[in-house]
């Protein structure tokens, strides 16, 4: 198995094949460096699939159920109100509970007034639920508007208008998301691994022959990423029941960790020799 292989096997491989670790011990530290992007691809991807087949299908469904749903606004440079002309209104969803409560008459409100909602639309405000008793308002009047900004007289603000809106996000997050997942599943991996390379350096001074940091680091990359491998198995299969503290992950970590540097330790291969 050439070094290209044991480089794009690792992710399994690194689980038993020393070629693996041997060729990493071998190398410069930008090999380390390129499989924390090669695990931040994967890893990527894997959450795209799995945001696609889980979770995307159930975000359309509940903006299909909105617009359905969802009373019709109108929206004047002064505020709010029901097409309908009502003063009130609201919206529950038959599984996540009340979403929305519209009430055109008040002029403020508190964390009781939403209640179990998220949401409170008044006729110049809506309010937010941020957490349990905590709420964030937002004026929506013309005079809340950036200075200088064009507005149109009216709007009426209907479900469609919510499922385009939901529709350019996801337009958007579809490149724009990935890449950004791409850099923090990246910048994360690498961070990582600099702090558990500083056991590498107290594992180094155990074996007979040293190594530079370099190789200690790329040790410590292709080491780590065996508990990435264990963690995706098991989220992505019926394992995910069982639960998987951080402690076990560290552990992990630390074990092949010594494995790879025990392994790779040729004096001390000789000497037993």
């Amino acid at each position: 198995m050439n070094k290209m292989m044991t480089f794009l096997t690792a992710p399994v491989t690194a689980l038993f094949h020393r070629k693996v670790y041997e060729d990493a011990a071998k190398s410069s530290a930008g090999r380390g460096v390129l499989y924390c992007l090669y695990l931040a691809g994967i890893s990527t991807a894997l959450l795209v699939m799995f945001l696609n087949t889980r979770v995307m299908p159930q975000a359309d469904a509940f903006v299909q159920w909105t617009q359905k749903n969802m009373p019709v606004l109108i929206w004047t440079p002064a505020g709010l109100s029901l097409e309908n002309g009502k003063t009130s209104a609201e919206l529950t969803h038959p599984k996540y509970g009340k979403i929305a409560l519209f009430d055109m008459t008040k002029k403020t409100a508190t964390a009781a007034d939403l209640g179990e909602a998220y949401l409170l639309v008044t006729a110049q405000k809506v309010y937010l639920k941020r957490s349990e008793g905590q709420i964030e308002e937002r004026d929506i009047t013309g005079a809340a508007m950036r200075q200088g900004q064009e507005l149109p007289p009216k709007i009426r603000i209907d479900g469609d208008i919510a499922g385009k809106l939901y529709q350019n996000l996801k337009n958007a997050m579809a490149f724009m998301g990935v890449l950004i997942l791409l850099i923090l599943s990246f910048v994360f991996a690498l961070l990582l691994n600099i702090l558990y390379s500083l056991v590498g350096l107290l594992l180094n001074l155990m074996r007979k022959e040293k190594i530079g940091y370099g190789a200690i680091f790329n040790l410590t990359c292709f080491a780590t990423g065996v508990s990435f491998t264990l963690t995706w198995i098991r989220v992505l299969t019926p394992l995910s029941a069982l639960t998987w503290p951080m402690a076990v992950n560290i552990l992990v970590n630390l074990v092949f960790m010594y494995f790879a540097f025990k392994i790779t330790d040729q004096k001390e291969e000789a000497a037993q020799a």
